[in-house]
Parts: structure tokens; sequence; C-alpha cells
């Protein structure tokens, strides 16, 4: 912030409470007012009405997304599910089934830890998700293969084969 905008800045908080700006500044209702009303943010072209700071380079905005990604396929024999694991290696991957529920946990680790990222996208860190399958499934019927960073989790579905019941 520049020194013109925060004179602005002051003159506007000065004003807005009549020399009180700073007693009331922690309070988080106060707070929640004073960045809403459309006098502090017509001030400054550098903040929305959402009060959220926008990049000088346009980066497109995007929605907070879970990690890892998937892809969920069902078939009358068979159920897919690809998960999406960019950079992470197997070793640092672990698969777990609970009733219908597979559960995925790991690590991703920054590719160069030894450089500071000035923009970044990808996630890093301990990741676990939790995806409901369509069918109740034993563990010893999931088949798991990882390649090029995609797991895929697959099982035969068994269906049974129904007996007409005669009625009297």
């Amino acid at each position: 912030m520049d020194i013109e905008k925060l004179k602005q800045w002051m003159d506007v908080a000065q004003n807005m409470q009549g020399g009180d700006f700073w007693k009331n500044v922690f309070d988080q209702e106060f707070a929640k007012q004073f960045m809403n009303d459309q006098a502090f943010n017509s001030s400054f072209t550098g903040f929305d009405n959402n009060s959220s700071r926008k990049e000088s380079t346009s980066q497109p905005e995007q929605s907070p997304r879970t990690f890892p990604l998937i892809d969920l396929f069902e078939g009358d024999q068979e159920v897919l599910v690809l998960i999406e694991l960019p950079g992470v290696p197997k070793d640092k991957i672990e698969l777990g089934l609970s009733g219908n529920v597979l559960s995925i946990k790991g690590v991703a680790m920054p590719l160069h830890t030894n450089l500071n990222p000035t923009y970044s996208e990808r996630f890093y860190g301990e990741f676990q998700r939790q995806i409901k399958l369509p069918d109740m499934v034993s563990p010893n019927d999931l088949s798991a293969k990882f390649w090029n960073g995609i797991l895929f989790v697959s099982y035969k579905r068994f269906l049974e084969n129904k007996e007409i019941i005669p009625i009297d």
C-alpha cells in the first residue's frame, strides 16, 4: 500500500467513527460493517465489495477444491474410481476400506524444496479423503493400480440372481 492510499484510508477511518476508529478496530461486528461499507470500498481501487485483495497479475479466481480429485464410474459389471495424485509417490499413499467407504490418505511433497513458490495452485501436505462407494464390498475384492499419478481402484459387482417366488 503506498503512502497516498494510507492517507486516504486514515481519512475514511476518522470520518467513519468521529475519531473512535482505533478503539473499535478489534470489534468483529464493527470490522464487518466497516469492511462492507461502500464508502471504504470505493476509496480503494484494489479492493472489491468482499474486501478481498485483487492480484496485480490477473490470475483466474478458482473455488477451493478438494484434494485429491476423483472420478467415479459405474457399470453393470464393475465400479471404477480414478484418484488424481500428481507428484505423489506410491509409497506415500495409504488406501483403506470400511463398509462402503473408501479412504485415501497420504502426503504430497513439493518437488522443489529449496525454492520458494511465487504462485502455486497445487496442493502440498498431508491429505485424507473418503469416497462413498455405491456397493458394500470386501477389501479382498478391491483392485488398486497406480500409474502416471493416477490411482485406479476397481471392483467387480456381484449381482445376485433373483429367483421368482410363487405366490399362493
